[in-house]
């Protein structure tokens, strides 16, 4: 995997699904990470959940706040947004990432959106960091053999 490949998880408010995904990726040991929401209110920090969720997996999101997709400044390799929905914003937004802005379910060979759980329990919150990671893991395998692989 190229070690500085640089991935941007993107949802809607950047307060749960994108940030949980980037803590739990950074927590797996890869750093050129970031996140960002197609609706996001800037400097809002992760919903407690979400920071709680993460915690099992190494992950932390004591620091992170939020920021709307117009606010990203850097050219990610490769943009991972937690549905459908998202993956049409982003390609509004940003036409010239469209060769490299994918579902994440979709860029492992899945389907389907990933839920959003604001405004639930802990539980939700829970389960989407348990698919993240697993999809994330299929992400690190997936890369370790190429993006072709």
């Amino acid at each position: 995997m190229k070690d500085d490949l640089q991935i941007l998880f993107v949802c809607t408010g950047n307060t749960c699904r994108s940030p949980m995904a980037e803590a739990i990726w950074r927590a797996m040991g890869q750093h050129a990470v970031g996140s960002a929401g197609v609706s996001a209110w800037p400097g809002q920090r992760a919903a407690a959940h979400a920071a709680t969720a993460v915690e099992r997996y190494g992950g932390a999101l004591d620091n992170h706040r939020s920021r709307d997709l117009d606010d990203v400044s850097e050219e990610p390799d490769l943009v991972l947004t937690m549905t459908r929905t998202q993956k049409a914003r982003v390609l509004e937004r940003r036409p010239e990432w469209a060769e490299r802005t994918w579902v994440l379910t979709e860029m492992v060979g899945g389907t389907g959106d990933i839920t959003d759980p604001i405004g639930q329990d802990l539980a939700a919150y829970q389960a989407v960091a348990d698919q993240l990671y697993r999809l994330l893991t299929q992400l690190r395998d997936k890369l370790a053999k190429g993006l072709d692989g």
